[in-house]
């Protein structure tokens, strides 16, 4: 029994209880709903009341084996340090940390250092006693063994029955549900019809009205899905892309179950080498067919495969793509702000939008919206009208950089033959992993492996210097009467489209590259922003023998 003359005698005046739970009180609470941190709570509180000395009691949430993810802890090892307590109370030795061996050592540390005693229901422990600490040392030892015993345990467990083709990953995927029995996966019939789905339109591509099919992406499928009213997992109703993405290139759909492929390293999850992976082939029954999912992986790891970026509800209009800030360098978007206009005379209320450019950038930059559409059609005019011994430095200085392939220089190609020796290699990787796991058959690697030699074969006829030589194409010879009706035709072009916005904005974007936007001063009620723009052409407008429109 603790007596208050006996600890005062040792200088202790504050003392900080420390509650928290292990993990056998977790595991009760789950058997029996018992409130174990109201238990441990009560017997500190039957211990330490009696003394009539000072105390406050923290108590961890959350249950964490190392100090870095027990944030009170942190607290009480920094009061500590600062001696505003002399003893630290727990229920057991082992409630302070039983984590790495670095932690046990932080903990140690502190207690010999900063004199800090150890309360404990049973016994206090004295930090200038050689026998105590002997005994604090063994028990924070103690706890780590048996709790690195205990992980290896459930490890070991979970790893046969991973063998077994069990399901051990936690929440079944889309389109199973587990079986308690076998605690295996079984297939979800209703949600495997999405999964279907969704894995033949990224395949086949989206149905159109016309009885075509469409290319498309993930992002695309997220809208369609919306569109024609499929929920997702959680029963909402907006598909993420990258939820799609993840689902397309889950193993788990076509039977293959994945353990031991990553671990956490100081928090963060890293990849286990290969050696070290658990793969079990038809752990359970697939969703879908072999053929089906190659094509698919074969789509989203080939990057020359035709992928948009764009949803399928989106529109152009006139300057999509187009505006850059100039202060911040991001692009602008168009917001559209509803006004409503009440008349005088007749109390009329009409309701009308306000079309703006914002930067990206909050309170950077904001113009209207006609009038750098109309800034840009004042450009086109104005080089129509130009003098042709005008109209060379003055296209000189507006134009942009040679970004077409027919325009290629030495680094481009240099750049494209690096990066794309690079995509090829991590697809042989690919290949020889499937081919590997089993999932190739002979025939399919060697097609496969053959496709990707030949490229890289051409990849290397393109390092040769005299071949590159012949890849650059000369500048061209420029006719400036044919420059001046070019930019004629393209404005009757523009205003002969009316109201078909994605039109307009697929010959701007044939005619500048981009167009930087500055606001000299900002606008103020009525008054609108004044600003400059500096529009860049792109280079193959001064071809004479290229169609723009």
């Amino acid at each position: 029994m603790l007596k208050r003359e006996y600890l005062l005698e040792l200088g202790i005046e504050n003392i900080l209880n420390y509650l928290r739970k292990s993990r056998q009180d977790i595991e009760l609470e789950k058997r029996t709903g018992e409130d174990t941190l109201k238990s441990q709570k009560d017997l500190m509180d039957s211990v330490l009341n009696p003394l009539g000395i000072p105390f406050v009691q923290r108590a961890e949430i959350g249950s964490g084996d190392k100090i870095s993810t027990r944030p009170v802890f942190q607290g009480v090892i920094e009061d500590l340090r600062a001696g505003i307590y002399q003893a630290i109370a727990v229920k057991e030795i082992s409630r302070m940390g039983r984590g790495s061996y670095t932690d046990m050592g932080i903990i140690y540390d502190l207690i010999v250092e900063r004199r800090i005693y150890v309360i404990t229901p049973w016994k206090i422990y004295d930090p200038k006693n050689q026998a105590d600490l002997r005994q604090i040392r063994f028990e924070l030892f103690m706890s780590r063994e048996e709790f690195e015993t205990t992980r290896e345990r459930l490890s070991g467990g979970r790893v046969l029955k991973a063998l077994e083709g069990k399901w051990m990953a936690g929440k079944p995927p889309f389109g199973y549900y587990l079986d308690t029995q076998s605690t295996k996966l079984v297939i979800n019939d209703e949600e495997a019809v999405v999964v279907r789905l969704i894995f033949n339109l990224y395949a086949t591509g989206i149905p159109l009205s016309n009885g075509k099919t469409k290319d498309a992406g993930v992002r695309a499928i997220a809208t369609y899905l919306r569109r024609i009213g499929i929920k997702t997992p959680l029963g909402n109703d907006g598909w993420r892309p990258d939820n799609i993405k993840y689902m397309l290139s889950n193993e788990c759909y076509i039977g293959v179950i994945k353990y031991r492929t990553t671990t956490n390293v100081e928090g963060k999850t890293v990849p286990r080498p290969a050696e070290e992976h658990i793969i079990i082939v038809d752990a359970h029954e697939a969703i879908i067919d072999e053929t089906l999912w190659l094509k698919v992986q074969s789509k989203l790891t080939d990057p020359g495969t035709y992928r948009p970026r764009v949803r399928m509800d989106y529109s152009a209009y006139e300057l999509t793509g187009l505006p850059v800030c100039k202060v911040c360098g991001l692009k602008m978007i168009r917001q559209v702000q509803k006004q409503q206009y009440k008349s005088k005379k007749t109390g009329e209320i009409t309701t009308y939008n306000k079309e703006f450019l914002r930067c990206a950038t909050n309170g950077c930059v904001m113009v209207k919206y006609k009038s750098i559409e109309e800034d840009l059609l004042h450009t086109l005019k104005y080089i129509q009208e130009l003098d042709s011994e005008l109209m060379q430095p003055i296209l000189n200085q507006m134009i942009g950089e040679k970004k077409t392939a027919g325009n290629a220089n030495l680094e481009d190609i240099s750049g494209f033959v690096e990066r794309r020796t690079k995509e090829l290699s991590n697809r042989l990787k690919f290949i020889y992993e499937k081919y590997e796991s089993g999932i190739y058959t002979d025939e399919m690697f060697v097609e496969r492996k053959s496709e990707i030699d030949k490229e890289m074969l051409r990849l290397k006829e393109m390092s040769n210097p005299q071949v590159q030589e012949q890849l650059i194409e000369k500048e061209p010879q420029v006719d400036y009467e044919k420059i001046k009706d070019k930019f004629g035709s393209i404005l009757e072009s523009y205003h002969a489209c009316g109201e078909d916005k994605a039109s307009k904005n697929s010959i701007l974007r044939k005619v500048f590259d981009h167009v930087q936007i500055e606001v000299l001063e900002k606008g103020r009620g009525s008054i609108p922003a004044k600003h400059v723009i500096y529009p860049v052409l792109k280079y193959d407008i001064l071809k004479s023998d290229i169609l723009v429109l």
